[in-house]
């Protein structure tokens, strides 16, 4: 699903003309839609909303989600996805590492194994990603690597959250607050917000389906680290990049290169030894 999301709104920028302000924007209208119609299916906890030290760590966790997406939507834009494919894995590296940083004096929270295993991945997702020929490091790829800690950093916090409270009890109250920020933000800057209705149908298509895939497999993610740790669901979501890969092929017409082929097979096989021997 991640790798569906990432792959959809990469289309959904490429035909868009919105500033990215208005551009992230869409992401909190079409969230609000979807799980306040799921308010009526699933129990909420209401106390969340008057928890400020909740809130506090909400609104923070907000800030650096905000800087992140703005900062992929601008790149997004500027290049292709093979050319960022081999950072991508970055977010659970820093995720893994941050957490053995904090938790290192309680066996209970971490694993060295994990540890080695989630750097050694790392490795071999980046030696047959990189195109040695034409490598060069380049300040776009800076700044992606700068949005998955930021990325990182953000799902650190929620799981501080989810300590206290549920997956769907902190998606409300995160979509909530975007929406209630992008908006704001979106009138200072005196961004037209006509100009939202006045993309192409293809933007809406793609928006609307990234947006929505996005919406199940962030609450499926939420509900991962709630019952197996966030160190775990992050080791194991380095799976992800095998199914980008295939987004890559199938829906961006991207051709993935034969390095890249044989990167999917050696996560699987990797994941696959951590799992049965963790």
């Amino acid at each position: 699903m991640w790798s569906l999301w990432w792959a959809y709104r990469k289309k959904s920028s490429d035909h868009s003309n919105l500033p990215n302000p208005l551009f992230v924007l869409i992401w909190p209208m079409i969230g609000i839609v979807f799980i306040y119609s799921l308010v009526f299916l699933l129990w909420i906890n209401s106390e969340i909303f008057s928890n400020y030290k909740v809130l506090v760590l909400l609104i923070l966790a907000w800030c650096v989600d905000w800087l992140w997406a703005i900062l992929e939507a601008w790149i997004y834009k500027k290049v292709k996805i093979s050319k960022i494919l081999p950072y991508t894995s970055f977010d659970k590296l820093f995720i893994i590492v941050i957490w053995f940083i904090l938790f290192y004096w309680n066996a209970w929270y971490t694993s060295v194994t994990t540890l080695i295993v989630a750097i050694f991945t790392f490795i071999i997702i980046l030696l047959l990603s990189i195109d040695y020929k034409n490598f060069k490091l380049e300040t776009i790829i800076i700044k992606y690597i700068l949005v998955k800690l930021l990325y990182a950093i953000a799902t650190l916090i929620m799981w501080s959250i989810l300590l206290s409270y549920g997956t769907m009890d902190v998606f409300a109250v995160v979509i909530l607050v975007y929406l209630i920020f992008h908006t704001s933000l979106n009138i200072l800057l005196k961004n037209d917000f006509k100009q939202i209705v006045k993309q192409s149908r293809s933007f809406y298509k793609y928006r609307i389906i990234s947006s929505t895939i996005w919406r199940w497999s962030f609450i499926l993610w939420m509900f991962i680290i709630e019952t197996s740790w966030v160190l775990i669901a992050s080791l194991l979501s380095f799976i992800t990049i095998v199914f980008s890969i295939l987004s890559m092929k199938f829906i961006l017409n991207d051709t993935p290169t034969k390095k890249q082929i044989i990167l999917a097979f050696t996560v699987i096989v990797l994941i696959w030894i951590w799992y049965y021997f963790k």
